[in-house]
């Protein structure tokens, strides 16, 4: 740091981010210079409404800045909470008379790039080897630890020097930042527009360390002239405004890339010290621990406390500093095994064993912020709720059920409003119930709504796609279609969500829609595509006029895909994948032949196909029982017994069986569900051995999943019934089979290792 103490009118100050002592020296030299502006990193374009962070918020908050075009965006984060340097020199400023502005890139200028939050500094491959060093010398065994030896736990005297050594280290004086140039020369050039404006006086300018040194310099170099970053691109939407943070967004260990861990721990060193943050941190960890069902006695107490300052004393830390409080517990309070090392020595990854991750969740503390009444906000957050609140949809405390009925058309204008906050994954609002892929008729819906604590910040952040509700779920659905745009399963979904939010579907979506289907290669991937775009058909009367034709079209293509795709299937997993696609096209053919023009030329040569593939001895048994299921689901051949078990015995040994069946029975469960082919699969498996049929069991499994639980049920019963059992106790005996809390898979593993025991036994004369 560097000032008035060395003649000098410009001081800047480095910190790290969230640092309660870096937050103290800010204030302190404030204080202490009374500068006639304080400069601070932060995004320049909010200036104009520094008001709003002088309103009275409850901390952690944050600036939301974002750039957007028609088909992406880009966020990005300024968090403040009561510990973080830059807001106590917001406060600090205001409170000696100086004018306060921020003086970084703004987010939406292209040298600031693609960074999601302004503080995260990425030291590079140098730096960090460098402070691995540094650490190791000081028996510190990561980058935190370091850090609460250096600076934390320093007297306030020792704090600037210990400072200005450390980052020499980690960034040497005059070493260049390619990544960073942009915004340190940026902020230079304020700092000395600054020097120049304040006539004189001093100016304090308060950054992260990494940048402070080459701030000094180019500040140095530049001609004293204001700096205006460059105007956002033709087309492009910018933005910032304040919204609520959480410590939970602001810990490290929860994917915060820069600051501090554990905010909750350091609020409390900022506001009461070092030795009581620890006792709050030891009764915070013990609460967690014991919440999620560990023992922690006083005697686990005692020894934790002692283990924590004897690790203080034996690290020369003038207090128990937090490395030493959550060491001292990993070696006092968890009694098992780690399978890694924790988090807090190897990376900034979540620890996977549950007694750490509780200890570092209460470590980070609970705190939610909350904005003051007054504070600007996009016209989003108006559009929303006023149109929420016309239709009565507003949510409130209570969580209450919403149904829609596509039948009546009051119903629609409501179903599309929350479908565009859905879209928009606005949070307390949520679908519970929907349609089935196979209901024909309009559909039936049901949301569930609720005043969710971040709805607040969520609809702030969501104004990032634009300023009214349809605009901002239109520009959300662009840009998932942009990031993934060959995708079948992106698109349909798209067109799904488009048509369910009212949204209009015209133009590209379409294009790409009929492109991908008709060079579609992956059966599985159209198979999924076209049940959605056959239950759309279905309900299209429910979209509009401009709606239905679209849909035809796309419902075409799809028949007219189908057809080759299928022939030419081999592979016995694909035949597997095969099954959503035949199911797509014996509803298509089924159920649409009347409102589809084109589809009635397809339905011939779709039928001889799939009985050339029933009679290939080649097929795969997923495929060949698809064939039969479509064939007789669409009344093409008869469903009589003799027919079906014919059928079976070609398919009937324990590799192919199941997946015969999966076909089977997903194309024409209820047609083909009799007695007759139930026994004629029962006698199939029953002449099996015990190997055979736990080979074949999941694939079993497999094929049975496709009846729903109260069919299964009445199966099992049958099969108890023809095994002699009465028919109340093959009921009792079924319903019990239902419900039992073992996975049959897991039963039938267990079965498999005690034939293998008993067999070896056997072997060596031990039975």
């Amino acid at each position: 740091m560097n000032g008035p103490e060395t003649g000098e009118p410009l001081t800047v100050v480095g910190v790290r981010h969230h640092s309660p002592a870096c937050a103290r020296l800010v204030r302190r030299t404030i204080e202490t210079v009374r500068p006639a502006l304080v400069l601070i990193e932060g995004p320049s374009d909010f200036n104009p409404h520094l008001a709003d962070l002088a309103l009275d918020h409850a901390l952690p908050v944050a600036i939301f800045s974002f750039r957007a075009t028609e088909h992406a965006s880009h966020a990005s984060y300024t968090p403040f909470c009561a510990f973080s340097p830059e807001w106590q020199a917001l406060v600090s400023g205001r409170a000696v008379g100086a004018e306060t502005l921020f003086c970084d890139l703004p987010a939406w200028d292209p040298a600031f790039g693609q960074r999601r939050n302004r503080y995260a500094d990425p030291h590079g491959p140098r730096a960090e080897a460098a402070e691995r060093a540094l650490a190791s010398a000081l028996g510190a065994e990561d980058q935190d630890a370091l850090w609460d030896m250096l600076a934390e736990a320093a007297p306030k005297h020792e704090l600037p020097d210990r400072l200005a050594r450390y980052l020499a280290l980690l960034r040497p004086p005059g070493t260049d930042d390619p990544a960073e140039e942009a915004r340190e020369r940026f902020m230079g050039a304020h700092a000395a527009w600054a020097l120049r404006a304040a006539g004189g006086k001093p100016v304090v300018l308060v950054c992260g360390g990494w940048h402070a040194e080459a701030i000094r310099r180019y500040a140095a170099r530049a001609d004293g002239a204001r700096p205006e970053p460059a105007p956002p691109d033709q087309g492009e939407r910018t933005g910032s405004y304040l919204v609520p943070y959480s410590y939970a967004r602001l810990d490290r260990f929860s994917g915060y890339s820069a600051g501090m861990p554990s905010p909750g721990y350091y609020e409390h060193v900022a506001a009461e010290g070092l030795d009581p943050a620890a006792d709050w941190a030891a009764g915070t960890i013990a609460t967690a621990l014991r919440e999620a069902g560990q023992v922690v006695s006083t005697a686990d107490r005692i020894a934790w406390a002692a283990h924590a300052g004897a690790l203080a004393r034996l690290r020369a830390h003038p207090a128990i500093l937090r490395a030493d409080l959550i060491d001292a517990a990993l070696a006092t309070l968890v009694k098992d095994a780690l399978d890694a090392p924790p988090a807090w020595t190897a990376s900034a990854a979540a620890p996977r064993h549950a007694a750490l991750a509780a200890m570092l969740r209460a470590l980070a503390g609970h705190r939610e912020g909350r904005l003051a009444p007054g504070t600007r906000q996009p016209p989003l957050v108006a559009d929303v709720e006023e149109r929420l609140r016309a239709a009565d949809l507003e949510p409130g405390p209570l969580r209450r059920r919403v149904p829609i009925d596509w039948a009546e058309p009051a119903d629609r204008a409501r179903a599309h409003l929350l479908h565009q906050t859905v879209v928009l994954g606005l949070p307390g609002i949520g679908r519970e119930e929907g349609p089935d892929l196979a209901e024909p008729g309009l559909p039936r819906e049901s949301f569930a709504i609720a005043r969710h604590p971040d709805w607040p910040g969520a609809l702030i952040e969501a104004s990032l796609w634009g300023g009214t509700l349809a605009m901002a779920a239109t520009a959300r659905l662009a840009a998932r279609i942009e990031a993934d745009p060959d995708s079948l399963h992106v698109l349909a979904l798209a067109l799904s969500d488009a048509l369910f939010a009212g949204l209009p579907i015209e133009g590209d979506l379409l294009g790409r829609l009929s492109r991908g289907i008709a060079t579609a290669h992956a059966v599985a991937d159209l198979g999924g595509t076209g049940r959605r775009l056959v239950r759309l058909h279905r309900f299209g009367a429910a979209f509009g006029e401009t709606a239905a034709p679209a849909l035809a079209q796309l419902c075409v293509a799809l028949g007219e895909r189908a057809l080759p795709l299928i022939e030419t299937i081999v592979d016995a997993r694909e035949g597997l994948g095969a099954i959503e696609l035949v199911l797509a096209c014996r509803d298509l053919f089924r159920d649409c032949r009347d409102t589809v023009p084109g589809l009635a030329p397809l339905r011939p040569p779709f039928v001889a196909m799939l009985g050339r593939r029933l009679a290939d001895p080649d097929a795969p048994p997923a495929l060949a029982g698809a064939a039969l299921g479509f064939l007789v689901a669409c009344g093409e051949i008869g469903a009589g017994p003799d027919e079906a078990a014919r059928r079976l015995r070609r398919f009937g040994l324990p590799d192919t069986l199941g997946d015969f069946l999966a076909g089977l029975f997903a194309l024409a469960r209820e047609e083909v569900a009799q007695d007759a082919t139930l026994a004629a699969v029962e006698a199939l498996v029953s002449a099996w051995d015990d190997a055979d049929f736990l080979r074949a069991l999941p694939a079993l499994r497999m094929a049975f999943a496709w009846f729903p639980p109260r069919e299964r049920e009445r199966i099992a019963a049958a099969i108890l019934r023809r095994g002699g059992i009465g028919p109340a106790q093959a009921e009792a005996e079924a319903l019990a089979w239902m419900r039992q809390g073992a996975m049959p898979i897991d039963q039938a593993k267990a079965l498999a290792q005690e034939a293998r025991v008993a067999d070896r036994l056997a072997r060596y004369g031990l039975t």
